[in-house]
Order: structure tokens, then C-alpha cells, then sequence
């Protein structure tokens, strides 16, 4: 059996790996921000846990909490809306 070897690939096959390696690393960044979040929230709500029967504390928790909740929204969606802005620009 002989091999043939490919010497260079085509643009549109390396274009595709780049843009598969470039969802993978969205991917992973918004699994980052995701986890921050989560970690975030979790410190809030444990820190404030022992003032929870206070109905002013318990509000700023959850305001505390939402605002977490908005600025990882906003974050992932920098993460994906980013690329392809600049991708109608080019």
C-alpha cells in the first residue's frame, strides 16, 4: 500500500479548522465566565446567609445575586457577539 502525503492543505479546509478552534475557545471562555458567576452568587448568598431574616438584606442579596446574573449575561455575550461584529467589518 503506498501513502500519498499531502503537502498543503486547502484554504477553505484551513479555514475551517480556524474557525472550529475559534468556537472552541468561545466555548471555553463563556464556561469560564459562566463558572466565575456561579462561584460569585455562591459567595454572596453564603456570606449574607446569616442576616437572612433581615427582608432589606434579603432584597440586596437578591439585587446582589441579579446583577452577577446580568453582568455574566453581558460578558458571554461580549464573548460571541464580538468576533462577529468584527467579522462583518472584514
Amino acid at each position: 500500500m503506498a501513502a500519498t502525503p499531502v503537502l498543503a492543505a486547502s484554504g477553505s479546509e484551513v479555514q475551517g479548522k480556524i474557525s472550529k478552534a475559534l468556537q472552541t475557545i468561545q466555548g471555553i471562555l463563556t464556561g469560564i465566565v459562566v463558572l466565575a458567576g456561579v462561584c460569585v452568587a455562591l459567595w454572596i448568598i453564603i456570606k449574607r446567609m446569616p442576616d437572612a431574616d433581615d427582608p432589606r438584606e434579603k432584597s440586596e442579596v437578591y439585587h446582589a445575586v441579579g446583577r452577577v446574573a446580568g453582568l455574566v449575561a453581558l460578558s458571554a455575550a461580549v464573548i460571541w457577539l464580538l468576533p462577529w461584529f468584527y467579522s462583518l467589518f472584514s
